[in-house]
């Protein structure tokens, strides 16, 4: 048995839901597991931010990276363990938030404290597929479109890593080729096999990846060969090529203006201040790097800000508000757009 919905806004064409699928997807503890999924990958995504800046951090100052038994911090792989005693963490430790809660913030056996970052990003993360299943299942179902379960679950992947790009810049001003580049491929295949659960031809995706690699790749040339420093890191238009391929032209646009914007209402007044934006010293991980040029500590112009952080708050914001923004586009612009 299947049941048509009529959109109760716009006239469309009825989509018939087998009626389990739909009393399922339309229950709320599919809103409530859709939570708890996002908080099991938001404990999978400190992992991820964790064990790369360690190894960023160990292959900078020519050290193995590895844990102090010998055994190598692959993300993808090995029990999760204490980042002060390197004690493996139980099963019934690693339970997102709660064992956080639990424990009030530290470690079982060494009882040192735990950053708070762990519980934000685990709650992040759930907070992140909560919203995105309420907009690409719940929703359309209520106004009678099919559900993209996909949708939801590849952008979730794209935005825990997003999640991972920000923490990682502002750790050691690094965005890891293997991740953006891993999960552009994902995108990239997606717009080809199933093009409806991002809405991004795949045509559109690689002309937007191109030109937002091309975009900063030529500013991050003339900073090394004109002023020669390294003003914007390539890193940044490694991650332009990831969200091209997953958001389009569109989104591309949305990104970069609304990272450069909202970098600079944070970081200026930061700066002004006295306080880093970064959570680390550039010349301190990187040494003397010639790349890196020479900046006046006193001129505001000149200081190292992560861009990549921005750039990925602008990227998701874009997802989340997608409907909006296209929608007052096309009102400023009288249908243009």
């Amino acid at each position: 048995m299947s049941v048509l919905l009529l959109d109760p806004i716009y006239p469309t064409v009825p989509v018939s839901v087998p009626e389990p699928w739909l009393h399922l997807l339309l229950h709320p503890g599919a809103r409530v597991f859709a939570f708890l999924w996002g908080l099991l990958w938001g404990s999978f995504t400190n992992v991820v931010i964790y064990r790369t800046v360690v190894n960023v951090k160990a292959i900078l100052s020519g050290n193995e990276p590895t844990f102090a038994d010998g055994q190598t911090r692959e993300f993808w792989k090995g029990r999760s363990r204490c980042p002060h005693c390197e004690h493996p963490i139980a099963a019934y430790d690693n339970i997102p938030v709660v064992s956080f809660l639990l424990l009030r913030g530290k470690c079982r056996d060494c009882k040192t404290p735990l950053s708070l970052r762990y519980l934000v990003i685990e709650l992040l993360g759930g907070l992140l597929s909560f919203a995105l299943y309420m907009q690409q299942v719940y929703v359309p179902l209520l106004e009678g479109h099919a559900p993209n379960v996909a949708g939801w679950l590849l952008l979730l992947l794209f935005g825990l890593t997003l999640l991972s790009v920000t923490f990682i810049d502002l750790d050691v001003f690094i965005i890891p080729n293997v991740l953006v580049w891993g999960v552009g491929a994902v995108g990239l295949l997606a717009t080809v096999v199933h093009p409806e659960a991002l809405q991004v031809p795949w045509t559109h995706g690689v002309a937007a990846a191109l030109g937002g690699f091309a975009l900063f790749g030529l500013i991050h040339l003339y900073y090394i060969k004109v002023r020669g420093l390294d003003g914007l890191g390539l890193g940044d238009a490694h991650l332009l090529l990831m969200v091209g391929l997953w958001l389009g032209p569109l989104g591309l646009a949305f990104t970069v203006f609304g990272g450069a914007i909202q970098g600079l209402l944070v970081s200026l007044p930061m700066l002004l201040r006295g306080k880093p934006v970064a959570n680390a010293d550039v010349e301190e991980l990187h040494g003397a790097d010639p790349s890196l040029g020479t900046v006046d500590p006193d001129d505001l112009r000149m200081q190292r800000v992560p861009f990549g952080p921005f750039l990925a708050l602008a990227a998701m914001e874009f997802v989340l508000l997608r409907r909006s923004i296209e929608a007052l586009l096309s009102w400023w612009t009288g249908g243009a757009l």
